[in-house]
């Protein structure tokens, strides 16, 4: 078995880290968010609503590379 070796810009692979990193924080942050809406509104769909759609956003452009694919986005 031959394992290939790659090279990798360490200043993208930083960029990508620090991206990913900032990106499950605000998951972390807005998922607390969701929760303290979710148990303290009596009907809390439509506050709650945001909030789904922002990490939905979140989580297409930064792990899924969504811009990238239809080429709006930077290098990915």
């Amino acid at each position: 078995m031959t394992v290939e070796q790659v090279a990798v810009d360490p200043d993208a692979f930083n960029k990508a880290t620090r991206r990913g990193v900032i990106a499950a924080i605000l998951l972390a942050i807005l998922s607390i968010v969701e929760y303290i809406i979710a148990v303290e509104v009596a009907q809390p769909l439509w506050p709650l609503l945001p909030f789904v759609i922002l990490k939905g956003w979140i989580i297409l452009d930064a792990f899924m590379h969504v811009r990238a694919v239809f080429g709006s986005g930077g290098s990915h």
